[in-house]
């Protein structure tokens, strides 16, 4: 589903190709990089007392957790929670 007219698209798209490989894949990082800070600061209001480990697991099943097998989200989320590090 789309609400952009096509010759908006066209345009658009005729824009993204005149860029080079690197700007895209930076444009694709910051994205990223602002929708993952979106989830989290969802997060940490609704989970105020979370620990960054706890942070981390959630953000994980929010981002990934669907696309993952049980065994294996196991496995991931172990990891998570033994970082030290802050998110």
């Amino acid at each position: 589903m789309t609400d952009t007219p096509a010759d908006v698209q066209a345009r658009l798209d005729a824009l993204m190709r005149q860029r080079s490989g690197s700007d895209r894949v930076r444009m694709m990082s910051e994205m990223f990089d602002f929708a993952k800070a979106l989830v989290l600061a969802n997060l940490c209001a609704g989970h105020p007392g979370a620990t960054a480990a706890e942070l981390r697991v959630l953000l994980f099943d929010r981002l990934y957790g669907s696309e993952i097998a049980t065994a294996q989200r196991a496995t991931i989320v172990a990891c998570l929670g033994a970082f030290g590090k802050p998110i």
